[in-house]
């Protein structure tokens, strides 16, 4: 008797069958492993903000004093304040004029005479004391090493006003290489005086910075502040910079147009330059206060504004 043949489609059906079973229960397994061990979760930039952000603190916050001292332009120096605010991302400039005079010890002192006869030292405390904040660290920087930073940082496009031979004679914006924006910082004729020399530095200086690539710099900070450090007289060690480099890369790379600048108001009178005030309570409490406790008391009551709505929600629900 012959033996009758089985279909094909007999075969197929329980091998089909078979293998959907398999492929649910590996492919069921692998999608587990997968959510569990967080695989499925791309790596945002926002969570390694949130990271930096809570390490960097207001205790990395400083004030540096700037110097560009080059006797070949004869020209005064040029004196900047530098307030640094990491956690915040933040920096200001505040140029001080030269001329500027104040009691000192119940003498009446002049800041280029004190710069002058007793050093940069004694400067940094004529400007803490002018200012009412306190100074530790400066940085005195000469002809070489100003054409460095501006080499760095990649010039600047600034509104030139002066009338200066070299520049152009326009109301707009132009670009200024490192030599060129040493001559307009160190230009002795402008029409406020000192005061008006002062601001424009600081003003140079914050528009070089919001104008560079702050990734770029935060990338080459170590190689460019070994440069610098070896070219400037500064009291900044390693050390120091150590324990800011963290904050400041930080600072560079998420931070967008953080430098500002303010001006110093004041009278002139027989070429002296009388400050009004020290900063502004504005400024202070922008610049130079702590706000850890008001942040952590912010984030305390907007929880308990959420959990407060949440509740009142619950409660219209359940009515």
């Amino acid at each position: 008797m012959a033996k009758k043949k089985r279909k094909a489609g007999s075969i197929a059906i329980p091998f089909l069958f078979t293998f959907f079973v398999a492929f649910l229960i590996l492919g069921g397994a692998g999608l587990f492993i997968y959510n569990y061990f967080g695989l499925n979760k791309d790596s945002e930039p926002e969570d390694l903000y949130v990271t930096d952000y809570d390490t960097v603190t207001y205790k990395d916050s400083h004030t540096i004093l700037l110097v560009l001292d080059i006797p070949e332009q004869k020209c005064s120096t040029t004196f900047v304040v530098m307030r640094s605010v990491p956690k915040e991302k933040k920096i200001l400039f505040t140029g001080v004029p030269t001329n500027t005079i104040t009691l000192v010890d119940g003498k009446q002192e002049k800041l280029q005479d004190v710069y002058t006869n007793e050093g940069i030292v004694s400067a940094e405390k004529f400007i803490s004391n002018l200012l009412g904040i306190e100074i530790k660290k400066y940085m005195k920087f000469n002809s070489d090493a100003f054409l460095k930073v501006s080499d760095i940082m990649g010039g600047v496009s600034y509104g030139v006003t002066a009338d200066i031979i070299g520049f152009q004679n326009t109301d707009k914006e132009q670009y200024l290489n490192g030599q060129q924006t040493i001559t307009l910082m160190t230009y002795s004729l402008f029409k406020g005086g000192e005061s008006e020399r002062a601001s424009m530095a600081a003003s140079v200086l914050s528009a070089m910075l919001n104008q560079s690539d702050g990734k770029m710099l935060a990338d080459g900070f170590d190689r460019n502040f070994a440069t610098i450090i070896d070219m400037i007289d500064t009291n900044i060690s390693s050390v120091d910079y150590k324990k800011k480099e963290y904050a400041i890369k930080f600072m560079l790379n998420y931070g967008t147009s953080i430098s500002h600048f303010s001006m110093i108001t004041g009278t002139t009178s027989s070429n002296n330059f009388i400050m009004d005030q020290g900063y502004s309570k504005d400024i202070v409490y922008e610049y130079f206060t702590d706000h850890t406790k008001d942040k952590k008391k912010s984030s305390k009551s907007s929880k308990e504004s959420k959990a407060s709505s949440s509740s009142r929600s619950e409660e219209r629900r359940v009515g």
